[in-house]
């Protein structure tokens, strides 16, 4: 266990003892431990994990400081020895780190602690780390916060580092795609998905308990989780990760599909590709139909196919890019849906869609 200083100034106070009477000098002594033991002002996690010098090394690191946070998940989820867990105020989030022999007792999401630790880092994660059990006082249990929405193309960086999160909008229609199949690695599950045209990693701990078995390249997910990082070396500006939490944190996206025979656009159009917007389509009919949808470009070639005889509907993605992977050029393209039912009858729809510029 790390042993906590009483303090830099102890050998004054030895100073004191020696060179005066024990009269003069037993109130000070007395006052100045009593002021060292009351623990250090409480701060917004903010200002604990501070980094003004843009350094990617803590402001404050080694040293003692209390914050106040609610617990996003378990004391115990992210480690199998100890505690490991984040806590998060109006202002940021944080890692807790600690021994079992500092632990208080069971620790739930969303209950409200102060902690005081010493500031730490590991491998580019920000940590509060207590050392007994006293380091923590219960306040009370005001639930869970709602998960921060990441926006389309943003990922997981410093600035949301130890705050619970959301990739994925159902209200919007917007779900990100798996973009490998998972990865066994250290005590864990690694992963990426794609936001637009930002790659998230994705780091499951086997100490969640959470099953990947459901998941591969091409997954539709809406994912929740603690923004967290791993990176072993200096200036510590990368390896950005989102830590789910549950199985829940996981949300597979099968959209259900109407039998009737069409071509729904479910997102804005026009859409501008440049700034990784993406147009989503919905397509469907009777349960014997296969189905392609094509784009065409205005003079009639075909330079997208974005399903191609499939057997059932469903949700697609366009990116704006043709099967080269280029951007096309702004202007309008027409999406034709052919299906063809059992008996080789032909059934067609199209949508007009508009590739944009973003305004100046």
């Amino acid at each position: 266990m790390r042993m906590r200083s009483l303090g830099p100034n102890w050998t004054d106070y030895y100073t004191i003892m020696k060179g005066e009477t024990m009269r003069n000098s037993f109130p000070v002594l007395i006052l100045t431990l009593f002021i060292g033991l009351a623990g250090a002002q409480t701060v917004t996690i903010e200002e604990a994990r501070e980094d003004l010098n843009g350094d990617g090394i803590p402001d404050h690191l080694g040293e003692i400081m209390t914050v106040e946070g609610i617990a996003t998940c378990e004391g115990t989820l992210f480690s199998s020895t100890g505690l490991s867990f984040y806590v998060q105020d109006e202002t940021a989030g944080i890692n807790v780190y600690a021994y079992s022999s500092a632990s208080p007792g069971a620790i739930a999401a969303g209950e409200r602690w102060r902690i005081t630790g010493e500031i730490m880092q590991y491998n580019g994660l920000v940590e509060i780390s207590p050392s007994e059990p006293s380091d923590f006082v219960y306040i009370d249990n005001p639930g869970v916060p709602e998960p921060l929405q990441l926006g389309l193309n943003q990922g997981v960086n410093e600035g949301v580092e130890g705050l619970l999160l959301v990739l994925g909008n159902s209200t919007a229609g917007q779900w990100v795609t798996v973009a490998n199949t998972p990865e066994s690695a250290g005590g864990g599950y690694n992963f990426e998905v794609w936001n637009g045209h930002t790659a998230v990693a994705i780091r499951v701990n086997e100490t969640t308990g959470i099953s990947i078995s459901n998941i591969s390249a091409g997954t539709r997910l809406f994912v929740t989780g603690i923004g967290g990082q791993y990176d072993s070396e200096p200036p510590y500006d990368s390896g950005y990760q989102l830590l789910p939490r549950y199985q829940s944190d996981l949300q597979i996206y099968q959209p259900a599909i109407s039998d009737g025979f069409h071509l729904t656009l479910l997102t804005d159009n026009p859409f501008a590709p440049s700034l990784g917007e993406i147009l989503n389509m919905e397509y469907g009919g009777p349960s014997d139909m296969r189905f392609t949808v094509t784009v065409f470009d205005r003079s009639g070639r075909d330079v997208r196919h974005l399903a191609d005889s499939r057997p059932a509907g469903d949700v697609v993605q366009w990116n704006g890019k043709n099967d080269s992977g280029e951007i096309l050029p702004i202007g309008p393209y027409v999406v034709l849906l052919e299906g063809v039912d059992a008996d080789g009858k032909r059934y067609t729809t199209t949508e007009t869609v508009v590739v944009a510029a973003p305004l100046n």
